[in-house]
């Protein structure tokens, strides 16, 4: 499995990606193997420091993406946005089909459990902290950083992270950086993360 496999709207997902994905479950959600492993063990440790972690989204079929993208967009023009204004917007939170980090399994749109959607507020939360000083041991990553939005596609995202491996993550979470800049600059190192 390519841990740092990047997925954006210029790099989508080969042929046929998800049919080769061996999922597991964790809070109801799918997750590649061995993501879903340090997810848990992620999830575990911060309960046992008190904090309470939802999973609110992981794997994404196309049909599924596909579905939200649609709603996205319908919503938008319920607010009176033309078709093109509409799906500007929606591109800015929700990649086209192929091209979502969610199609991997790696990737996992987290909460508090008072919540039950994202939290644009996520990062001043108890679990957001915590999250943001700790994922990195876990081998896991904030893909969509404040500040990266010109680099990633993708405005700040505070709840979605991504697995990466331990290795890159702790360099990626250390430098300040995102991982198309890492995959740019340090890729060649990391490969075997």
């Amino acid at each position: 499995m390519d841990y740092l496999i990047l997925v954006n709207r210029f790099e989508p997902l080969p042929e046929g990606y998800g049919e080769k994905l061996k999922l597991r479950t964790v809070q109801g959600k799918l997750f590649e193997t061995q993501t879903a492993i340090m997810l848990e063990t992620m999830l575990d440790d911060a309960l046992d420091d008190g904090i309470r972690i939802r999973v609110i989204s992981g794997y994404r079929s196309d049909d599924y993406q596909q579905m939200l993208r649609e709603r996205e967009i319908s919503s938008n023009m319920g607010l009176g946005m033309d078709y093109l204004s509409a799906v500007r917007k929606t591109d800015k939170t929700l990649a086209p089909v192929g091209c979502s980090e969610h199609g991997t399994g790696l990737a996992a749109d987290l909460c508090t459990c008072e919540s039950d959607d994202v939290e644009p507020e996520f990062h001043r939360t108890a679990a957001g902290k915590w999250l943001c000083k700790r994922s990195s041991e876990y081998g896991f990553i904030l893909r969509y950083p404040r500040f990266k939005e010109h680099i990633t596609g993708i405005d700040y995202e505070p709840w979605h992270y991504r697995y990466v491996g331990r290795g890159a993550a702790k360099l990626i979470s250390e430098s300040g950086i995102c991982l198309e800049e890492f995959l740019h600059f340090y890729s060649d190192k990391y490969t075997q993360c």
